[in-house]
């Protein structure tokens, strides 16, 4: 997210009484935030279990698609082949540490 995005932590603490890390990231003043938790279980339907994984995908709409899509294969990591999405944009996907998707989409 920082690398890529150009997100600043705006704040990290830890919840020993959750097993979790959580940080605020920032950019251009809209804030996300992430948590991970060291035990955390796969989505079975419940969704008032914080500890699941729940996101479909996160959507980061970039200037430069191939200059993004050029970084991750440098890097080493698994991106997929951009192509023509029905919105007309061309995307990609590739999955954060817990392995949720993110979708990067050319502005």
């Amino acid at each position: 997210y920082q690398d890529f995005f150009n997100f600043k932590i705006s704040k990290f603490f830890e919840r020993k009484d959750m097993n979790a890390k959580i940080v605020f990231l920032e950019l251009g003043g809209v804030f996300l935030e992430l948590w991970e938790f060291s035990d955390f279980k796969k989505n079975d339907g419940d969704l008032k279990d914080k500890k699941i994984l729940g996101i479909r995908h996160i959507a980061f709409e970039v200037e430069n698609l191939d200059k993004i899509f050029s970084e991750f294969k440098q890097r080493g990591l698994e991106v997929t082949e951009p192509k023509l999405g029905a919105s007309g944009r061309m995307y990609s996907f590739i999955s954060d540490p817990n392995d949720i998707p993110l979708e990067i989409y050319q502005r």
